[in-house]
């Protein structure tokens, strides 16, 4: 059957024509981005396998049966008409045949399956060359492995054979150290020896060479020097080295006294000639800072009898430089507190004095520290005490002259407020002095206290003598119960209670009991004098007694609860 015949037999309609022509123009697109797109030539290739129904053909299969099939549509052909022959279509003419679609079709799977012939040789060439490359590369390794196993006994073997050198090594190089360290003693010791024309030289400079920053350092090293050498006097020429650095150390501590004193005296002066404290007082906190390193170097070494020595002599020329200042100052500071006061208590007057004095003792002890350091000691309260006994030469004719008997009272009050805190207070040591003072002077005013008191009462109590209107006093507080008190009685209430507080207890009671005595007896003494003055003087006398004994003794009574 011929193509003409074919077409007339199996027409196809307009529309189908008009289908065929639109897949053609798909196939023609979609096979262009394939070719184009390798991610899209594999999904048409996908895409035409579903449409063939074929799968998994190799390329050599797909090219056979592409052959047949153009075979095929060239045998469906029809013949040429009217002599002509049957020109081949091209790729952009329409598809009106099913031969025309198979031989195009035929045509992509040919151009499809020659990229992916390509593409699958490209791929497989690749292979092969990582493959002889990890080849390689696994031949290099087992090589290196090889290297490294031949390095490894190798290494083993020179361990083994360097194990014994290793350990020799080590023991020379401990004794390397040991014998390293002793060097550094021996040259740390012999550094002593050398050290003695510096130090010489130092301390024989002309000037004042206590001012040098390397003065105390070099007097340390002339002592450890010396410590040394105690230690080894069996070296060579140790005896001699020891007689020069002892000579050394001797004249540092000279070269400090001289200094000290020199400073000392020149304060001393200047404390004399001056009338502020406040001067006074700058000047020598002034001159502690220079001199503070010294003195207490002085006081560690105190321990060696000649720094003993060499620190009492600076001492002393530190305390007489104070009370040069102290015996000029202290009675005019007194004075001029007791003109403060002038016209009133005497009581003011010594309270401001103890608190001066109080003062006084303090700033010495803490003068004293900034030049020495720590506690002044034994020294120091002898120094204080020079001191406190000015303040007692001051106060002492006060209290002679003295003869009122609330006065001294007052007086005992103002110094017990003095006295010294229990030991559970801590109590500063610098005011042992000014304490010791203050119980002495209050020793002294409870002494004239008692003895003024005793007078009082020879004088007021048992000397008391009733005149006309005390004995009318007496008749009418006795018969009418007017207001009147004894003035015995009154004296000897006022008398204890002047005495409660300011004398101990014991005193209390011994003058307590003499006044209470002495105003019984001028009770007993007067009522005979009123039972001679009036008519009824018996009964006016028993009844004045037995009224006003009773009240002296309540009153004495009272007080000494």
């Amino acid at each position: 059957m011929g193509q003409d015949e074919w077409d007339q037999r199996f027409a196809l309609a307009e529309a189908q024509r008009a289908g065929l022509a639109q897949l053609q123009e798909a196939c023609a697109a979609h096979s262009a981005r394939l070719l184009t797109h390798a991610a899209d030539r594999q999904a048409a290739a996908r895409q035409v396998q579903q449409l063939r129904g074929s799968s998994k053909g190799s390329p050599q299969l797909s090219a056979r049966r592409n052959l047949s099939l153009r075979n095929l549509a060239r045998a469906a052909s029809p013949a040429p008409l009217m002599g002509g022959g049957h020109a081949p279509h091209g790729p952009d003419r329409a598809v009106e045949t099913t031969a025309q679609f198979l031989e195009w079709y035929g045509g992509v799977e040919a151009r499809l399956a020659a990229e992916q012939d390509a593409e699958s040789h490209a791929y497989a060439e690749r292979l092969r060359a990582h493959t002889r490359a990890c080849a390689e590369m696994r031949a290099s390794v087992a090589r290196a492995e090889a290297r490294l196993d031949a390095v490894g006994a190798a290494y083993a073997r020179v361990c083994a054979q360097t194990g014994g050198v290793r350990a020799a090594c080590a023991e020379l190089q401990t004794r390397r150290e040991r014998l390293a360290r002793a060097d550094a003693e021996i040259g740390a010791q012999l550094c002593v020896y050398d050290e003695l024309a510096d130090i010489a030289r130092l301390f024989s400079a002309p000037g004042d060479v206590c001012r040098d920053a390397g003065f105390l350092p070099a007097l340390g090293r002339a002592e450890r020097a010396l410590e040394f050498l105690s230690r080894h006097a069996d070296a060579r020429d140790s005896e001699l080295y020891a007689q020069r650095f002892a000579q050394c150390r001797t004249r540092a501590l000279t070269l400090i006294k001289m200094h000290a004193t020199h400073a000392f005296r020149r304060l001393g002066g200047d404390a004399a000639r001056a009338t502020q404290a406040a001067q006074v007082d700058v000047r020598f906190r002034a001159a502690a800072v220079g001199l503070r390193p010294l003195l207490r170097a002085l006081c560690e070494r105190r321990r060696s009898d000649d720094a003993a020595q060499v620190l009492g002599d600076v001492q002393h020329a530190y305390f007489q430089a104070r009370r040069a200042w102290l015996r000029a100052h202290v009675p005019r500071a007194l004075q001029a507190i007791a003109r403060e006061h002038a016209g009133g208590g005497a009581a003011d007057t010594l309270r401001d004095w103890c608190a001066f004095m109080m003062g006084a003792c303090a700033d010495e002890g803490r003068l004293h520290a900034e030049f020495f350091g720590g506690d002044g000691g034994d020294e120091l309260r002898a120094h204080e005490d020079l001191a406190m006994e000015l303040f007692h030469e001051q106060v002492r004719p006060q209290i002679i002259r003295e003869a009122d008997v609330g006065a001294l009272a007052a007086l005992s009050l103002t110094l017990l407020t003095y006295q010294r805190p229990a030991p559970a207070d801590g109590a500063p040591a610098d005011l042992d002095a000014f304490y010791a003072a203050a119980d002495a002077v209050l020793s002294d005013v409870q002494q004239r206290l008692a003895f003024r008191a005793q007078e009082y009462v020879r004088t007021q109590i048992a000397g008391f003598r009733m005149g006309a209107a005390d004995l009318d006093h007496a008749a009418r507080w006795v018969r009418d119960g007017a207001p009147w008190e004894y003035p015995p009685v009154a004296r000897t209430r006022w008398l204890a209670a002047q005495l409660s507080g300011c004398v101990d207890p014991e005193v209390l009671r011994g003058l307590a009991g003499e006044a209470l005595a002495a105003c019984k007896q001028s009770v007993v003494g007067q009522a005979r004098a009123l039972r001679d003055a009036t008519a009824d003087g018996e009964q006016l006398a028993h009844a004045f007694v037995t009224g006003a004994l009773p009240l002296a003794e309540q009153a004495v009574a009272d007080l000494l609860i």
